[in-house]
C-alpha cells in the first residue's frame, strides 16, 4: 500500500506533461484538436481521481498536492495557446484575454488569500475550459460528444465534488467582495 501513495502525485504531475503535450500539437494545426479535447479529458479524469486516491491512501499533503489548482490552471493555458495559435481563436482575441486574465489573476495574489485567487482565477478560465469543446462541435464533432459524455459521467459519478468546487468559488468571491 505504502508504493501506492505516490499515484496521486503522480496524476497530478501528468497534467503538466498533457499541457505540453498540447503545446507540443500546435505545428499540426486545427486538425490536432480531436487530439488536445483528448487529452484534456485525460487530464480532467487524473484531476478527479488523484484527490480520491490520496484521501484513500490517507496521503500527507505534498507540493504537487499544494498545487493541484495552480497545475490544472496551467493545463487550460497550454489549451488557450494551442487554441489561439492553430488560429481557432482569433489572435488578438486570444493574446489579449489570456494576457488580462494572467495579469488579473496574478494581481489578486497580492491579497495573500488564496480563495480570493482561485475564484477570481476559475472565473477568467471558465470560458477556456469550454472553448476547446464548443469549437469541436464545428471542426471534429466526435470530441465534443465524447466531451459530454465525460461531463455526464463526471458529475453522476462525482457530484459532491463539483458542489466544493462551486463552494470553493462562492467562497473566494464572497471573500473577494468584501475585502
Amino acid at each position: 500500500m505504502s508504493r501506492c501513495k505516490g499515484i496521486p502525485d503522480w496524476l497530478t504531475a501528468s497534467r503538466i506533461l498533457i499541457a505540453v503535450a498540447i503545446v507540443a500539437l500546435i505545428p499540426v494545426g486545427p486538425e490536432a484538436l480531436d487530439a488536445v479535447a483528448g487529452l484534456l479529458l485525460l487530464g480532467w479524469t487524473t484531476d478527479m481521481v488523484d484527490g480520491r486516491l490520496a484521501r484513500r491512501f490517507e496521503k500527507g499533503t505534498t507540493w504537487l498536492g499544494e498545487h493541484d489548482f495552480q497545475i490544472d490552471m496551467i493545463m487550460v493555458l497550454a489549451s488557450a495557446v494551442f487554441l489561439t495559435a492553430t488560429g481557432l481563436v482569433p489572435l488578438a482575441v486570444g493574446v489579449s484575454y489570456m494576457a488580462g486574465a494572467v495579469f488579473v489573476s496574478l494581481y489578486t495574489l497580492r491579497f495573500r488569500h488564496f480563495l480570493k485567487f482561485k475564484s477570481v482565477t476559475m472565473l477568467l478560465a471558465f470560458p477556456w475550459v469550454f472553448t476547446p469543446f464548443i469549437l469541436a462541435l464545428f471542426h471534429a464533432p466526435a470530441a465534443a460528444y465524447a466531451g459530454l459524455v465525460w461531463l455526464i459521467l463526471a458529475l453522476l459519478v462525482d457530484w459532491r465534488r463539483f458542489l466544493g468546487v462551486v463552494g470553493d468559488f462562492l467562497s473566494g468571491a464572497r471573500a473577494y467582495i468584501r475585502r
